[in-house]
């Protein structure tokens, strides 16, 4: 399982803003992609893309395309151009990796104690 810093990580690296070997990324740049994580797990679910059961850990296996659609939601920022056909091509292996038993509106957020 991977955690939502390292989503936060690969989309940094993505988008060549992750401080660089042996370095940590700028706050805010982390901030940056932080604030837009739950947003687009909300557009994906509503999508019917994926659905996440926990926005704070993903399976290996998510990491990439998802990170691949954070940067694309934010490369302008960035300086750099968007690129739907890597956004589009991300998407789809989203939908193949959706479980078969998934059902929208079946994922409760859990509330901890």
């Amino acid at each position: 399982m991977k955690t939502r810093q390292d989503l936060i990580l690969a989309t940094l690296k993505l988008l060549q803003a992750d401080g660089g070997v042996g370095q940590n990324p700028p706050p805010e740049n982390v901030e940056d992609i932080d604030g837009i994580i739950d947003g687009k797990l909300a557009e994906l679910s509503q999508r019917e893309i994926y659905g996440a059961n926990d926005p704070q850990e993903f399976e290996d296996e998510i990491i990439e395309p998802l990170s691949t659609i954070l940067a694309n939601s934010v490369a302008p920022s960035y300086g750099q151009p968007r690129n739907d056909a890597s956004k589009q091509a991300a998407e789809n292996v989203l939908r193949q990796l959706k479980p078969s038993t998934y059902v929208r509106g079946s994922v409760l957020p859990v509330e901890y104690f």
